[in-house]
């Protein structure tokens, strides 16, 4: 054999640095191989290796219900391949989130009624690098007394690390006769949590934010994150979120996280996370944009602001949801542009905060970055 001469520990080491694509081809080696690469251990330390390495790292975009990958280094329409994904449904608008190499698919129409209430949409989970997916279980709405329609309002997908378990959160808003059912601005909600190593989907409390702007959660610290608005708010098309809330995987607690202070409290924000860290984009319309970064998560001191871009000059006018995403290899900061409308394309942007420069790449859409691994979906792996 041609590793007859290498310790296990070096093995372990050149093999945990490879693509998931070549370790999928490499089961095939020997039974030996295929043991170690399938065996828990090791697909924690590929995945740990390339969560810190910033590698394996693939680009999903959507667009009208088509699933395409592109690789980051590339980044252009043309050289994005068309995936076959697990959903098949024509209806409603897909959502998507990733975790840890895991793709979570919500398939949402925005409304549903209380006599379709029995049509609630699936949802999947899909590891796109081994091709194995697995359809959650049905969960009804649960409508108050009063009320006849439901909103989809936000969704959520992480890991909780204390309990090795992946877990999907999905935020439901009630309307009445006329409009959001609420007492003194205090709006009813239905809050729901999957959990993957039960395969069961459990209530918990009602969130204590008025509403959450942005549907797709942002996943960091084993907590789910949105920018809110408080519930003594004013609702209305030109409020700014005036929040970010959090509800933690491990406790369920809802918890609000401390804002940097600002000497101009107008501006539109958005949430991300930058090298596992949270961070937040601060729109200041017409004037600028500002990025902060936590450093030591829930301490408000720690915020960091990474750089501040006037407008017009690099980004053009700022009357537009600016989101950031991820670092490239070179430290560059990759940011969704998109009108301020639930739904529309976005434009990706890189800029380079050393230069002081960005440029538009040519990919539009919806879109999320996934990390490959070889995390399995439990014994149901591909199972409808």
């Amino acid at each position: 054999m041609l590793t007859k001469n290498l310790s296990e520990d070096l093995i372990l080491d050149i093999l945990s640095r490879l693509p998931v694509k070549s370790l999928l081809r490499f089961r095939c080696v020997c039974k030996a191989w295929c043991a170690l690469i399938t065996d828990p251990d090791f697909v924690k330390m590929q995945l740990s290796r390339s969560l810190a390495t910033n590698t394996n790292l693939i680009l999903i975009l959507e667009e009208y219900r088509k699933i395409f990958s592109v690789d980051f280094d590339v980044c252009e329409q043309e050289a994005a391949v068309k995936l076959d994904h697990p959903f098949k449904s024509p209806i409603g608008y897909l959502v998507l989130a990733s975790c840890n190499g895991l793709v979570c698919m919500f398939d949402d129409d925005g409304i549903v009624s209380e006599f379709r209430k029995e049509e609630v949409y699936g949802t999947f989970l899909w590891n796109l690098s081994t091709k194995t997916h697995k359809k959650l279980p049905f969960t009804p709405i649960e409508f108050p007394i009063n009320s006849r329609y439901a909103h989809f309002t936000a969704y959520g997908f992480g890991y909780d690390p204390t309990t090795d378990d992946y877990k999907v959160i999905r935020v439901i808003q009630f309307y009445g006769a006329r409009g959001f059912i609420n007492d003194s601005n205090y709006s009813v909600s239905e809050v729901k949590v999957y959990s993957l190593s039960t395969n069961s989907w459990r209530r918990i409390e009602d969130i204590p934010f008025l509403s959450i702007q942005h549907r797709l959660g942002v996943f960091t610290n084993s907590a789910f994150h949105w920018a809110t608005i408080r519930k003594t708010g004013v609702m209305g098309p030109n409020i700014a979120p005036s929040a970010i809330v959090s509800i933690d995987v491990k406790d369920d607690e809802y918890r609000e996280v401390p804002l940097p202070d600002f000497v101009d409290d107008k501006f539109h924000m958005a949430i991300g996370v930058l090298g596992g860290q949270l961070c937040m984009l601060s729109n200041f319309s017409t004037v600028r944009v500002e990025l902060w970064v936590m450093k030591d998560y829930g301490l408000k001191d720690s915020w960091e602001k990474q750089f501040s871009i006037e407008q017009p000059s690099v980004l053009g006018y700022f009357d537009k949801y600016i989101k950031p995403i991820c670092y490239s290899k070179k430290g560059e900061v990759l940011l969704e542009t998109k009108p301020l409308v639930e739904k529309s394309s976005g434009v990706l942007v890189l800029y380079d905060p050393h230069k002081g420069r960005a440029s538009n790449l040519r990919l539009r859409h919806s879109w999320i970055t996934v990390i490959g691994s070889l995390i399995s979906l439990d014994a149901k792996d591909g199972a409808e």
